[in-house]
């Protein structure tokens, strides 16, 4: 069986709107948001376990466990909505790939809804109790709200690497002749890949609070000492975090298909090299030093991470015959600019007047007052709202009416 010429026949025959470059790369952009907030949810859970532990050693322990399982709770809401861009994408132009790991796993597929959705209620339970003088047997519910996010990473995890084995799909679906169609497991797992990935929430963490202590830095309940002790929480967290994750990265480097060209590719070494400057380079920050800047090279680091997890797929999926260039293109310009307009309006304008209200809002001690640039910005957003929402109608209407009548 020619496993190319079924996964070639497999794609949507309704083809792709526009270039499939154009989808790749949205792909690997909107990852690279979804993937930071699962690692501040996971980095953030982490800590805020710990430190609700460590209340009795500390007066600051019990404040930042209570800070850390709100930045928890919204890190799980963000990572869920962002979430959907790169996997709608994925759908788009791997969908043979896509839904037949999901086939063969259906009920792993199925259940990461649901215990994502467990999870998430007993972290609010966590949440909802964390308060100064909490009994601890609270923390059962942030443990095993942990453990839930952590194998959901896992099915995650296993469904895309599977994704990325078509030659072993029939010995899955029909092992020794018999065929199986209950989906009862998770038929492949590249541990190195999945503890590289899951190390990364402690620098996640840690970049986090360097962030935290300069954001907070106006207020005054946030006094110096406090501002000192996450910050040198935060330093320590990054630069052991990063040294950690080196280990698993290169036991990946290694577990790569011989004659692929992946383990020697430059990309994977760039990413390595990457780690392990960010490592020294925490180890030279002075504990009062913080601010965005080392968030926002974490981010470009799993911007290369992206770029890299797309080169292997490539590279896995190209010698069985697929490549996304030859995805059918029947191009729709109209739904195309509706796309990147709402992307732009929607995502850009309302996207940063909220991100800016929120800056601003929290930076000011006390009540905030808007400026006029602010109050243009919220009325321009507000304005593109409504404009987005009228197209939508009219264009769907639009279309609905033309196919009726032809």
């Amino acid at each position: 069986m020619d496993i190319g010429a079924v996964m070639n026949t497999m794609r949507d025959p309704a083809g792709v709107p526009a270039q499939p470059v154009v989808f790749q790369i949205l792909m690997v952009t909107t990852w690279v948001g979804h993937i930071a907030f699962v690692h501040l949810a996971l980095g953030s859970a982490g800590l805020a376990i710990f430190a609700f532990h460590r209340r009795a050693a500390a007066e600051y322990w019990e404040r930042l466990s209570m800070a850390m399982t709100k930045v928890a709770k919204v890190a799980v809401s963000l990572l869920i909505v962002l979430g959907v861009g790169p996997l709608l994408f994925t759908q788009v132009i791997y969908d043979p790939q896509w839904y037949t790991s999901n086939v063969l796993s259906g009920r792993w597929a199925i259940a990461f809804i649901f215990t994502l959705i467990v999870a998430y209620c007993c972290w609010f339970a966590f949440y909802h109790a964390n308060r100064e003088g909490a009994k601890k047997h609270i923390g059962v519910y942030a443990w095993a709200a942990l453990g839930l996010f952590c194998l959901d990473g896992l099915i995650m995890h296993a469904l895309s690497y599977q994704a990325l084995l078509p030659d072993q799909w029939m010995n899955w679906y029909a092992p020794g002749g018999m065929v199986d169609t209950r989906g009862a497991a998770l038929h492949a797992i590249q541990w190195p890949r999945y503890v590289f990935f899951m190390s990364l929430c402690v620098p996640a963490v840690g970049l986090f609070l360097l962030a935290y202590v300069h954001y907070f830095a106006v207020h005054a309940d946030r006094e110096p000492a406090y501002r000192a002790f996450v910050s040198h929480l935060g330093r320590q967290l990054a630069q052991w975090g990063y040294a950690i994750a080196l280990l698993p990265l290169l036991a990946w480097q290694c577990d790569f298909p011989a004659g692929s060209g992946l383990a020697l590719h430059p990309v994977g070494w760039l990413i390595v090299g990457a780690i392990a400057t960010m490592a020294l380079w925490m180890r030279q920050l002075d504990d009062n030093a913080h601010g965005y800047l080392p968030a926002t090279f974490g981010l470009a680091l799993l911007g290369l991470l992206a770029t890299w997890r797309e080169i292997i797929r490539i590279h896995y999926l190209r010698p069985l015959g697929y490549t996304i260039r030859t995805y059918p293109v029947h191009a729709d310009w109209p739904s195309t600019v509706l796309f990147f307009a709402t992307l732009a309006g929607i995502g850009g304008l309302v996207g940063g007047f909220y991100l800016m209200l929120l800056y601003r809002a929290g930076r000011t001690q006390g009540v905030y007052i808007a400026d006029r640039t602010a109050a243009r910005l919220g009325t321009g957003a507000v304005s593109v709202l409504g404009v987005w929402i009228a197209v939508f109608f009219v264009y769907g209407i639009a279309v609905s009416m033309h196919n009726s009548f032809n």
